[in-house]
């Protein structure tokens, strides 16, 4: 067992049981399979087997770090992050410090408030930033150590250090780095600085710095400003701004309106537009308007088209909100794709979905089987 090894059976499932049968075992109670899995390696069944554990007691929770030490002990991150987090919930932060020492990074959370800020001084690298392109090759001399550096200085108190120091790193070379942007907005909203919050824009920030700024004039109870702000920006075509007014809008009461936001904004932004349909369709069930949520989604899709299977979620999700789980599970039934179906369609999706009704059927043993048929080795689909 090595990091590239687990780095790939993460990706691909090969040897392991994807994540959403594992958690469906587990719900089922079908712990013999999880424990069969995990003693040959399987992460995600250790996970859950040792999360149970965990929940115990002390000896639970030795039997849990027994099933998670092996993966955290070659140093990938998953599994050190797992262990790090038990460790520090348990409040043994020495231990936790140990193992997170050579990688540096999650020391800046994990030991703030416990007077170790010279020790974690002593291990973070120096100040550097990364590279944007997500396939670009993140060597040890381009790691994106801006955000880091910041969160140390803030946890500090040191709070106009910290915002020099994003705020020097949002753009550099004529590239806007997105994640200093929004760390510097969200920081800038914590500390109440609102002047150079509504000056973060014009650094190439306008996204961020709206949601932050709409949040602390919420906190500040000035929620005629936040609406007027978020308004601001949803009427020129925003889609993102018109999203965070409905939620701004619901929050305080205001169905009626939110609904009418994110109608315009679905008419607005076309057929890609499903995160909005589905808020819209919350704010409705929230507000004792199922029957509307439904009406809606068959005039959408009336009018735009779409495949019957996801109108039919939609509805199924509607009906599951409102209570109406029933009703909801026959609607998916309705039209789900056949056992054959999913066997012919040769994708990892397809795969897991049919070992996911196998587990729900109470056969987890023929689920295994089938997945290791589909998944493992030079087999391996993908999705």
């Amino acid at each position: 067992m090595d990091r590239s090894d687990l780095d790939h059976r993460h990706r691909t499932y090969d040897g392991w049981i994807p994540p959403t049968v594992a958690a469906l075992l587990h719900e089922y109670g079908h712990h013999d399979v999880l424990r069969q899995a995990a003693s040959h390696g399987d992460w995600f069944c250790a996970r859950w087997l040792a999360e149970a554990a965990a929940e115990s007691g002390p000896d639970g929770r030795t039997a849990a770090l027994v099933l998670l030490q092996p993966f955290a002990a070659t140093g990938w991150w998953p599994a050190v992050d797992t262990v790090a987090g038990l460790l520090a919930e348990w409040e043994r932060y020495d231990e936790a410090i140990v193992l997170l020492r050579p990688l540096g990074e999650a020391l800046v959370e994990l030991a703030a408030g416990h007077g170790l800020d010279a020790e974690i001084a002593a291990v973070l690298p120096d100040i550097g930033t990364g590279p944007t392109d997500p396939f670009e090759s993140w060597g040890s001399d381009a790691v994106d150590t801006v955000p880091l550096h910041a969160r140390f200085l803030e946890l500090q108190g040191r709070i106009d250090e910290a915002i020099h120091l994003l705020g020097r790193h949002v753009c550099v070379d004529g590239v806007v780095y997105a994640d200093h942007a929004e760390q510097l907005a969200r920081l800038l909203g914590r500390h109440g600085r609102e002047a150079e919050l509504r000056a973060l824009p014009a650094d190439g920030g306008e996204e961020y710095a709206l949601a932050a700024l709409a949040r602390l004039l919420e906190e500040q109870d000035r929620i005629s400003e936040a609406v007027a702000l978020f308004r601001q920006s949803a009427g020129t075509g925003n889609p993102r701004a018109a999203f965070g007014l409905a939620e701004l809008l619901a929050r305080h009461g205001h169905h009626d309106e939110a609904v009418d936001v994110l109608r315009t904004a679905a008419e607005t932004a076309g057929c890609a537009c499903d995160w909005i349909i589905h808020l819209l369709c919350r704010i409705l069930v929230d507000a004792g308007r199922a029957d509307d949520a439904l009406t809606y989604i068959g005039d959408r899709f009336t009018r735009h088209g779409g495949n019957h299977q996801e109108q039919a979620l939609m509805r199924a999700e509607v009906m599951k909100l409102s209570g109406r789980s029933v009703d909801a599970e026959a609607e998916s039934a309705e039209f789900a794709r056949s056992d054959e179906e999913l066997l012919r369609s040769g994708t990892v999706d397809g795969a897991i979905a049919l070992a996911e009704r196998l587990v729900r059927r109470g056969q987890p043993h023929r689920a295994v089987v089938h997945l290791r048929d589909r998944l493992d080795g030079p087999k391996v689909v993908r999705g």
